[in-house]
């Protein structure tokens, strides 16, 4: 799973070499390109992509245009063309199709997708927090909500497929984690976070997200007896030192899941110095004050 942020500037040939790495991963690793969820970051936004269109003042109606959807520019303004906006994926999704072999739709409203692992009861749902960010508004992170309406009906719809083709039992359990690239608490947080009352709404227990560079790990919803929702941070598989937080290291998640879906353990990786090993980042509490282990437990039962 990767949680955005694939290439800097989202140019083909980087993707080229996303491709030719990750092909390499799924074969030592003994998977499937299929098996793996990629969701878009903002550094995943094709910047060569013209997308706004210069118009003299005169000629523009600031009362007919979206707030924050201008930009002020000599004696006229940049507004997006709506053609040519959503061509700023157009890169990743060419990437997407190659190596999953499954359409990754350039239109917001449809940039979700639900993945079911019947065997073991999992279900991903992979999001796109990048969709309104461009060069001139960075910050603006969020959830389409028709595309989450979207990806929460097509799970649904998943789960109860498998069950009908005898696929799962009838009263099995299923574990469903979300995925996209910014982070849903903390610094940097996505302002408009009401989506993720509707993720614990349809009993999401996880949330996994990457962009702050750093290991993050909290608790939506903590008060509620059943509807507690996890997320986790992944931090930075290859940023560099002067992209991370000061004396982070390179970070990635391990996830393991029992068969019972009884608790959720993440264990932490890191690289302490450039091209070196990776190994445990203990960070996280012990049994005592003074032991540090390199993993934590979401526990779900």
């Amino acid at each position: 799973m990767i949680s955005g942020d694939l290439t800097n500037r989202g140019a083909y040939e980087e993707f080229e070499r996303v491709h030719d790495f990750l092909s390499a991963l799924v074969k030592e690793m003994k998977l499937t390109a299929e098996r793996t969820i990629i969701v878009p970051g903002n550094h995943d936004i094709s910047w060569d992509e013209e997308v706004y269109e210069w118009m003299q003042e005169r000629k523009v109606d600031l009362g007919k245009l979206p707030p924050d959807s201008f930009v002020r520019e000599g004696k006229g303004y940049l507004a997006p063309d709506d053609a040519r906006y959503p061509k700023r994926f157009k890169n990743f999704a060419r990437f997407h199709h190659q190596f999953k072999q499954l359409e990754y739709s350039l239109k917001p409203e449809a940039q979700s997708l639900s993945l079911l692992f019947e065997e073991t009861g999992i279900q991903f749902l992979a999001l796109n927090s990048a969709w309104m960010i461009d060069e001139f508004h960075p910050e603006r992170s969020s959830v389409n909500e028709k595309a989450l309406a979207k990806g929460l009906i097509e799970a649904d719809r998943k789960i109860e497929e498998a069950k009908d083709a005898k696929l799962m039992k009838d009263d099995a359990e299923v574990l469903r984690i979300a995925v996209w690239h910014h982070p849903a608490t903390g610094n940097e947080k996505i302002t408009d976070d009401d989506f993720i009352e509707r993720l614990r709404k349809a009993d999401f227990k996880l949330c996994l997200h990457g962009h702050v560079h750093e290991d993050r790990a909290d608790l939506v919803g903590y008060l509620h007896p059943t509807r507690k929702l996890s997320v986790a941070g992944a931090g930075s598989f290859g940023a560099i030192a002067a992209h991370r937080p000061q004396s982070t290291p390179k970070l990635y998640n391990l996830i393991e899941i029992p068969r019972d879906h009884s608790l959720i353990r993440v264990h932490t990786r890191c690289m302490r110095r450039e091209s070196g090993a990776w190994e445990g980042w203990a960070v996280w509490p012990g049994d005592n004050a003074f032991d540090k282990k390199a993993f934590y437990e979401i526990k779900l039962m």
